[in-house]
């Protein structure tokens, strides 16, 4: 009994060692010098969400490279773009919803749908990221102005757009530091 106990004692040491001394998610952080080349050329109006949209992804505490970087924040983008597409699909579900609402969120669904098929090209290696980026803000502003029209003012839905807004504008930062390094 007592080298069992002396072996549950040696690993029960050995774990709280490495929990003592390994960081958590919450204090890894992205290498500094990749962040100081993404997030001052975000178009969030806050650094601190630019970081945090980064940090959503646990890949990117890995990234060592600017490109890693971009490929994982074009990846939580088209996760994002995903998210708010199923999002309207599911809200055009909903008996609540009224029913002069129903166009513009339709068209919304559509719009974000279509995104979705873009973000799955080739991206970086394929040279088509800025692109790919683009079309998706285009079909993000057409949904906004469709809203807009319709009179459309559903909380959830403005949150939503926020949301996927922080992680398009930190995946092209990204995207424009890898393909524009000297700005």
């Amino acid at each position: 009994m007592g080298s069992r106990n002396a072996s549950v004692l040696f690993f029960a040491a050995i774990a709280l060692f490495l929990f003592l001394h390994f960081p958590s998610q919450t204090e890894a952080t992205i290498p500094p010098e990749l962040v100081s080349k993404v997030c001052p050329q975000s178009e969030i109006r806050s650094y601190e969400i630019c970081v945090k949209s980064l940090m959503a992804n646990p890949k990117s505490l890995m990234a060592t490279s600017a490109k890693a970087v971009a490929e994982n924040a074009l990846d939580m983008a088209r996760r994002e773009t995903t998210a708010t597409s199923c999002f309207f699909a599911a809200l055009l579900k909903r008996k609540d919803i009224n029913p002069a609402s129903k166009a513009a969120l339709e068209s919304c669904s559509s719009l974000f749908k279509q995104s979705v098929t873009f973000f799955n090209l080739d991206g970086l290696s394929g040279g088509t990221a800025s692109l790919d980026l683009h079309y998706a803000l285009d079909k993000a502003t057409e949904c906004k102005s469709e809203l807009s029209a319709a009179h459309v003012s559903i909380k959830s839905v403005t949150h939503k757009l926020e949301e996927w807004s922080n992680f398009y504008s930190t995946a092209s930062a990204a995207v424009n530091a890898v393909e524009n390094p000297d700005h």
